[in-house]
């Protein structure tokens, strides 16, 4: 699995791949997600947010393609964290992760997790803080990352 940066020829396979997911975070089984959302997924809000420098964004791929896309916004907002489906349960997602976290130094970090990406986030050492929150049906809990401090 190679881990590098996204640049702009990625935008399809990204777009492609985060669709394939809307399942698991709208909250009624063969919901379309709303409007606000399936804007944000297109291949020119991937292409923005690529371009823009707040954003650290980094596919995994191997010799088949991309398989898992992060995006880290403003060093410590985990954005997206996306793994195609088939290849759940691979560790991808966690070296993704960790890929960021070395890269940037990241010791804090937040995240509005889908319902179904909880259990993945507290293996990474996220808490969960607040309640579950709903937004036009798709739930979310936010979570916080507090790694160790370097003595």
């Amino acid at each position: 699995m190679i881990y590098r940066t996204a640049t702009t020829s990625d935008k399809d396979a990204v777009s492609r791949l985060v669709n394939s997911l809307c399942h698991f975070f709208v909250s009624e089984p063969n919901a379309s997600p709303p409007k606000w959302l399936q804007e944000s997924l297109t291949t020119a809000a991937f292409r923005k947010r690529f371009l823009d420098p707040e954003y650290f964004n980094v596919v995994a791929e191997n010799e088949t393609g991309i398989l898992g896309y992060i995006a880290i916004k403003n060093g410590n907002h985990l954005y997206h964290l996306f793994v195609d489906e088939a290849h759940h349960g691979r560790g991808i997602a966690q070296g993704l992760w960790h890929y960021c976290k070395e890269s940037l130094g990241i010791n804090t970090c937040m995240v509005r997790s889908s319902l179904y990406a909880v259990p993945v986030y507290k293996r990474f050492g996220f808490v969960i803080t607040g309640t579950v929150a709903y937004k036009d049906g798709v739930g979310f809990q936010t979570m916080n990352y507090i790694g160790s401090t370097p003595n």
